[in-house]
């Protein structure tokens, strides 16, 4: 019975886990208040969840504002093109939607397919970013080849992120906000992991030229 609630015990360590998955997301809120750094607090909240509260590697909040500030200035390119993009094409829906407005089969068909474009590459872009130091454009394009190559980590990812934002809205009570984002970037990892993993350099051998380094904490 003392081994149960000892520090090496299981309920300790949920409870650690637990306190350090809320601590993640309360950084990443604080990280999002500016919006233009959504996507950089994104990455850092994935890699302070893989490396120290999946890997015990570090302090959560020291491993957070670290890699807030790596990926600052490509977190904020990236969230803006979202943005843009995502306002340009969300008001042409509703426009069409809501309104009647007629376009082309062709144009409704391209914004639809940029749609889904954008997802693909939201779902990998900000743990990419986060493992990988590379050109904001290689990182897209990896992780739009990700998307397709593991299509259905994908489709799990997608669904799973359409059900946790559902929930929030609808089932949770809003002060579980401060678990759910850290809670779903946790169990999601496990998945977006095993895509990853097929694009980190072997333990014996270069890692590459200098822009395309892999961040060198992480361990197989």
């Amino acid at each position: 019975m003392s081994q149960l609630f000892s520090t090496e015990g299981p309920i300790y360590r949920f409870l650690n886990k637990t306190g350090n998955i809320i601590l993640a997301t309360v950084l990443w809120i604080i990280g999002c208040l500016p919006v233009v750094t959504i996507g950089t607090s994104t990455a850092a909240l994935y890699y302070t969840m893989v490396k120290s509260v999946r890997k015990d590697v570090g302090y959560v909040h020291s491993e957070f504002w670290r890699s807030y500030k790596l990926n600052l200035k490509k977190g904020v390119a990236a969230t803006l093109v979202i943005l843009i993009l995502g306002t340009v094409l969300g008001l042409e829906m509703w426009l069409v939607l809501e309104n009647g407005v007629e376009v082309s089969k062709l144009w409704y068909s391209l914004s639809g397919l940029l749609i889904l474009l954008m997802v693909l590459i939201i779902l990998y872009l900000f743990p990419v970013m986060s493992r990988f130091d590379m050109k904001l454009s290689k990182l897209c394009t990896l992780a739009f080849v990700m998307s397709i190559r593991f299509w259905y980590i994908t489709l799990a990812l997608a669904a799973g992120l359409a059900l946790v934002v559902w929930a929030q809205i609808y089932l949770l009570p809003i002060p579980m906000i401060l678990l759910t984002p850290g809670l779903w970037c946790f169990v999601s990892s496990f998945l977006v992991e095993k895509a990853m993993k097929a694009y980190m350099p072997k333990p014996q051998q270069p890692a590459g030229d200098s822009e395309e380094q892999v961040k060198n904490w992480y361990d197989d």
